[in-house]
């Protein structure tokens, strides 16, 4: 866990943060409490720069792919410009839309869909750890002892069969060549 202290330099229109680690308690061991952080810096209309500290929710890099700035939806090229005043009313109502409808969606719909994300996870992992790895084990067991015995007859079968037609065609020798001189008995049985 961490504490953060925020400074306001007025006089630069900046803001600073600095993170301190908290003090850990009596019996708690070291870094169980540990959390990334990340801090986001946004520019606003009145040129003035915040930072936003949160925690990181995605630390595996699962939903990268989602950019949802509005720099990574919307840009102007060069030759096709809208006037400064559309671009950020444009702006502000894209980041507001989209801030204010993924709250309620998260509001309504993130509790539910956890409850049902978890239960099918827990089945899952249910059906692996009691039904699926014991199955699997069970079938190679099977599988070992059905190899064993398919092993034996074919040994007992195909394996004298095959020896012998190798014996057969060892001294078959082919001679592709026009000048070579011609070998009797190219077949010996």
């Amino acid at each position: 866990m961490f504490n953060v202290v925020v400074n306001r330099a007025y006089a630069e229109g900046l803001v600073f943060a600095k993170l301190l680690p908290d003090i850990p308690e009596p019996g708690s061991g070291p870094g169980q409490n540990d959390t990334p952080i990340r801090v986001q810096v946004m520019e606003t209309t009145k040129s003035e720069r915040m930072e936003e500290v949160y925690e990181d929710r995605d630390p595996n890099n699962l939903n990268q792919h989602v950019q949802l700035l509005w720099d990574d939806v919307i840009g102007e090229p060069e030759g096709g410009r809208s006037p400064e005043s559309a671009w950020r009313v444009s702006r502000f109502c894209f980041k507001q839309s989209r801030h204010w409808c993924y709250t309620v969606l998260s509001i309504l719909c993130a509790p539910p869909c956890a409850l049902m994300l978890g239960c099918g996870f827990a089945c899952l992992a249910f059906e692996q750890i009691w039904c699926a790895t014991p199955g699997i084990r069970c079938i190679k067991v099977y599988c070992l002892s059905i190899r064993s015995l398919f092993q034996s007859c074919l040994a007992a079968t195909v394996s004298p069969v095959m020896e012998s037609f190798g014996h057969i065609c060892r001294n078959i020798r082919i001679n592709m060549r026009k000048d070579a001189a011609e070998e009797k008995d190219l077949l010996v049985i």
